[in-house]
């Protein structure tokens, strides 16, 4: 039996909290079946509903917190040249971690804490490339100029920040093929030190079949999912919303285009006509997502394998999606089990497709579920990391 400590931002639990925290609490659920000792630090705002659900998944669970209370932290951060997401938390404030076989550090946040730690093994779990997200952030058309500055110097500073810390770690895993070897290349890395996980799918859970599905052969839903107040998400529900249904509402009225998550703001919210609806948070999402005819992913910017996209090819749904939202999904092959579209012409076009062509509907549904049963499942990522 190893002794392993996680140290993360945030209390992971629910589920539902962030795209991060679904992974973390997953990878560890899986514990059960190896018998680890499992202590947990998380160091941002204390959450008492949630250590005690927390306690059914590992032995010990601690609050620490290491948050700055200047408000000028934002402003330090920048003439420090140490992006702000890490300079927000004060390392010094962690003392004592010690006696552990493995210490695993959970998002990049966590990165500069390495210092404090002494183990056999220290391991970083990053899942997406800071440094890329940022970088493809400010491309977008509708960043304005400080916000394309902002993004410019947060890619510049986690790249710096990074050839400083990633030497103190044994492994450092992200969530895509892709961002690992982007990474590799950025920092000259050339052995194993950098690796990649696939997530995993509860397939019980996201299993359409389990639903009585009220498909109407006249009224046709476009579903997509995700937190609201995370920046792809918005930018891309806005996209779809305003570029791509206008013309599919032309060609057939009988279309509805449904924004499932939590956290949507003003702008979200607005979006809402005969046409759109934001749903906010929903108790259960495997209904709605069960209920549509296809499921699109519209990112425009972002990096990391997508839950989303990996609940839905578990659902059985005919996806259409953006060439970012299923990186590292190496198993969807344009035209072959999804719709993956270059231009707004092509979001339509590949809309009305999949909404009217029932046998090619059926098919890129039931081969995306194929693939999660064969290959995307939690423990294959809890060995990598924790054993």
């Amino acid at each position: 039996m190893k002794k392993i400590l996680v140290i993360t931002p945030y209390c992971p639990f629910p589920l539902h909290k962030s795209g991060g925290i679904h992974a973390l609490l997953n990878i560890i659920n899986e514990n059960k079946k190896f018998g680890n000792r499992i202590d947990l630090i998380y160091y941002d705002e204390k959450d008492i509903d949630g250590e005690n659900e927390l306690r059914k998944y590992v032995d010990n669970i601690e609050y620490r917190d290491l948050r700055r209370s200047s408000r000028f932290t934002r402003l330090i951060s920048i003439i420090k040249g140490i992006p702000y997401g890490i300079y927000q938390y004060n390392e010094e404030k962690l003392q004592g971690i010690e006696g552990y076989d493995k210490v695993i550090l959970d998002q990049p946040l966590s990165m500069k804490l390495v210092k404090k730690i002494k183990a056999k093994e220290k391991i970083l779990i990053a899942y997406d490339s800071m440094n890329l997200y940022f970088k493809r952030k400010s491309s977008i058309d509708n960043s304005n100029f400080i916000e394309k500055a902002y993004s410019n110097i947060q890619s510049k500073y986690y790249e710096m920040i990074q050839k400083k810390f990633f030497c103190e770690f044994n492994k450092i895993y992200y969530v895509s093929a892709n961002d690992a070897l982007y990474e590799k290349k950025l920092n000259h890395i050339n052995d194993d030190k950098i690796d990649f996980i696939n997530l995993g799918v509860d397939y019980s859970k996201y299993d359409s079949s389990k639903y009585e599905c009220n498909l109407s052969a006249d009224k046709k839903v476009i579903i997509f999912t995700g937190i609201m107040s995370y920046a792809p998400n918005k930018d891309a529900a806005i996209f779809f919303a305003n570029k791509i249904m206008p013309e599919i509402i032309k060609r057939n009225r009988n279309t509805k285009f449904i924004i499932v998550g939590k956290n949507p703001d003003r702008e979200v919210l607005n979006l809402q006509n005969e046409y759109v609806e934001v749903t906010g948070f929903v108790d259960d999402i495997v209904e709605y997502i069960s209920n549509a005819n296809i499921y699109v992913s519209p990112l425009r910017f972002g990096t990391g394998m997508k839950n989303k996209v990996l609940e839905a090819m578990s659902c059985s749904k005919a996806i259409i999606a953006s060439t970012i939202s299923v990186e590292g999904i190496n198993e969807l092959i344009n035209g072959e089990n999804i719709y993956i579209p270059n231009s707004d012409d092509e979001w339509v076009g590949y809309v009305e497709k999949l909404l009217y062509d029932e046998e090619l509907n059926c098919k890129f549904g039931s081969e995306c579920r194929s693939v999660i049963l064969k290959k995307y499942n939690w423990e294959k990522a809890y060995i990598k990391i924790f054993n």
